[in-house]
């Protein structure tokens, strides 16, 4: 969520869909002070099957870089836990809508290390029009598991 302020100095707005319930989503919104971020609450993952989000393949959780992304996040302090109605096993899907609401660009995890840097979303925007500025309601859309 680093990014937040390029994403705005890009014209964009950053959403986050979770598989979570309202309640959860705006608790979680809460906790991590996401100010101007929409987060939009989708627990029975219609969002989700729309962009054809995927779910993990058998042992998944083996995979080398998910095993990575797991230890370097529990060495950062990064909290993990299920509770009942987070749906641990959706995948992410990171996307980026143009002002005429087309997808401009879909990125769809493999696995729950998979995820679009910031950066390649904010060169996306950028790239979006001639001036390198998006227009006034472009939207990175990230659907994030929490």
């Amino acid at each position: 969520m680093e990014a937040i302020p390029e994403i705005e100095a890009a014209g964009a707005r950053l959403v986050v869909v979770t598989p979570q319930s309202a309640a959860r989503a705006a608790a979680w919104r809460e906790e991590l002070s996401l100010g101007s971020v929409l987060v939009i609450a989708d627990p029975e993952r219609k969002l989700y099957r729309a962009l054809g989000a995927r779910r993990p393949k058998p042992l998944w959780v083996l995979r080398p870089r998910v095993a990575y992304a797991g230890v370097r996040a529990l060495l950062s302090g990064d909290r993990f836990g299920v509770t009942r109605g987070d749906d641990a096993l959706q995948l992410g899907v990171d996307v980026v809508v143009d002002k005429e609401g087309q997808i401009a660009f879909l990125h769809l995890a493999a696995d729950a290390a998979d995820r679009t840097p910031p950066e390649e979303l904010i060169a996306v925007l950028r790239g979006l029009d001639s001036t390198a500025t998006p227009a006034a309601g472009t939207e990175i859309v990230k659907v994030e598991l929490r």
